[in-house]
């Protein structure tokens, strides 16, 4: 059986500005929106298991540039 994960619902600025910096770097909102978050929560000072999944190699969908 499939999990459902949570979605959390993004401000209207966020998704405008994350659109904008996809557009400049040529890259899908949603990987410029992993990649900023993965580096944010890397930097975080904490000794949660939260760095250990940053560390981890993410996920890429093959048909995304």
């Amino acid at each position: 059986m499939p999990r459902t994960l949570y979605s959390p619902r993004l401000s209207n600025d966020v998704v405008r500005a994350l659109y904008r910096e996809g557009q400049r770097r040529r890259l899908p909102m949603t990987r410029v929106a992993d990649d900023l978050l993965r580096q944010a929560l890397a930097a975080t000072d904490s000794d949660r298991p939260v760095l250990r999944l940053c560390e981890e190699e993410p996920v890429r969908d093959l048909n995304v540039a």
